[in-house]
């Protein structure tokens, strides 16, 4: 039997995955199938969907400003208000490299109108430690927006099928599971842990950074911290505990990859033919769908289609190397 073919082969359970797979079946017209498996009910977490982060290049916090307000409409209209929520992130440094970056970063959500204020010394945090709370930002819940958008990608005509039961004009690669399936010479696995709490004392933000540890941390509404640190399980463990309030218990964890450019830069493009890319942008990489679905359909503006180009394989990446969080 002939395998059904399709102009675009989503792989990946992530919201980014969902969102591309919907922009570009509902706004594009495009023939999309999704490869993926959904286990956000019952599996620990592997990462966090945030619309603000501590980035350093003006023109990706020009992208985030125009796209997040596609997404959230988007996932409002498809998934309900319960699958994100408002909150003020903090971000964390400790060191005079991580300051610098939080500093660079405060000035440029000042100047794209974000509310960003400065946290006193102390105040719960480590000593010594720089602290910025960045006002409104959009959080998503993984499980809740794939509650929402299966069903609704279903009936715009989006398949959901098996690796082999396809053929595709472009395979999008839109999570790390899917991207370290697909060894092209480009990327690098970073151990990460996953490590859930009981509720536990209140946080110093709901969502807290810690640039310099490569962890960041979720206060859910029954106080229990949901928390993704770089590095294998026992130095996360370690990172997460001296990050937590003192008596905090350990309710489970897990060991598991991230995705990411051999050379630290957010990778973006064709990495062989026929197959397109999407590593390194940590929580901000579902607030960039759209655009990236206009990109693969060909409708990109000008700005758009060079941000992304300037990402790819092929350009020089030197350019481009962001704090990524």
């Amino acid at each position: 039997m002939e395998a059904a073919a399709f102009d675009f082969a989503i792989i990946g359970a992530t919201p980014l995955a969902l969102l591309l797979a919907g922009f570009l079946a509902e706004r594009h017209k495009r023939s999309v199938c999704l490869v993926a498996e959904f286990h956000d009910d019952y599996r620990l977490p592997r990462g966090f969907d945030l619309s603000l982060a501590p980035l350093t290049r003006p023109e990706t916090w020009a992208l985030l400003a125009a796209s997040e307000p596609e997404t959230t409409k988007l996932v409002t209209r498809v998934a309900g208000k319960a699958a994100f929520s408002r909150l003020d992130p903090m971000v964390v440094a400790e060191s005079p490299a991580g300051a610098d970056s939080l500093s660079h970063a405060r000035h440029m959500a000042l100047g794209f109108g974000h509310e960003v204020e400065a946290i006193a010394a102390g105040a719960g945090l480590p000593e010594g430690a720089t602290a910025n709370r960045f006002r409104d930002a959009v959080l998503l819940h993984r499980g809740a927006m794939a509650r929402g958008f299966v069903p609704w990608l279903e009936s715009l005509g989006v398949r959901r099928v098996r690796s082999g039961e396809f053929q595709a004009e472009f395979t999008v690669l839109a999570d790390d599971e899917a991207v370290l399936s697909h060894d092209n010479g480009l990327i690098k696995a970073v151990a990460a842990t996953g490590i859930v709490t009981a509720p536990a004392a209140k946080l110093a933000a709901p969502f807290m950074t810690f640039l310099d540890r490569g962890l960041s941390l979720h206060q859910l509404d029954n106080q229990g911290v949901i928390a993704v640190a770089r590095g294998e399980v026992k130095e996360a463990s370690g990172q997460v505990g001296a990050a937590l309030p003192q008596g905090a218990r350990l309710a489970g964890r897990a060991a598991f990859p991230l995705a990411a450019a051999i050379d630290g830069a957010p990778l973006l493009g064709l990495s062989r033919p026929g197959v397109f890319t999407i590593a390194g942008f940590g929580a901000t990489g579902a607030f960039l769908a759209a655009p990236l679905a206009r990109y693969l359909a060909g409708a990109a503006s000008d700005a758009e289609a060079a941000w992304i180009e300037a990402r790819s394989p092929l350009a020089d990446r030197s350019l481009i190397v962001d704090v990524v969080a």
